[in-house]
């Protein structure tokens, strides 16, 4: 007598899926997904760079020496600070010398600057303005998220005589 086989072509087919399956579950295979890609990139921004055009402290469009009435027309780099050189127009018309002193650093990944110091004829470091301006900048440079797919963190922030060293991390996500 004649027993019929039951044949089909999805036996092989399935049997395949079947051992590939557990081969890669054993191999530790696994299929790419999305993931993020971090780099540290550190910068050197030596003082020639900062002495090529007139130095301003401007955040989002706001210039925060508009308020001193300061005219500021140089920028020197000193071991932990910055110091913006100029001259203020006083009462009388004439124009005495004027500093003003910033401090630059990294804190929980954001970029701090204060001022530290001014040498303004009329202007303490307890003045309104100054005290405004400190306010402003904690504001403005308080850590951000620029784009929903990286993160942008200074690590270090570190003003030298011959130089602005940054160190950054980014990290891009896909």
């Amino acid at each position: 007598m004649f027993n019929p086989t039951r044949n089909s072509r999805f036996s092989p087919i399935l049997l395949a899926a079947v051992i590939l399956a557990l081969v890669t579950a054993a191999c530790g295979f696994q299929i790419p997904r999305p993931g993020r890609i971090t780099e540290v990139v550190d910068l050197s921004l030596n003082e020639e760079l900062f002495s090529q055009s007139a130095p301003t402290f401007e955040v989002h469009g706001h210039d925060f020496w508009d308020g001193l009435l300061v005219d500021v027309n140089r920028m020197e780099l000193h071991d932990g600070y910055l110091r913006f050189l100029g001259s203020r127009v006083m009462p009388d018309g004439s124009r005495e010398p004027a500093s003003i002193d910033a401090s630059l650093g990294a804190e929980n990944g954001g970029l701090t600057a204060r001022v530290i110091a001014v040498d303004i004829p009329g202007i303490k470091l307890t003045d309104p303005a100054i005290v405004a301006i400190n306010q402003d900048l904690k504001v403005e440079l308080s850590p951000m998220e620029f784009d929903p797919f990286s993160d942008l963190r200074f690590e270090k922030v570190q003003v030298t005589e011959d130089a602005l060293l940054v160190q950054v991390k980014v990290t891009v996500r896909f």
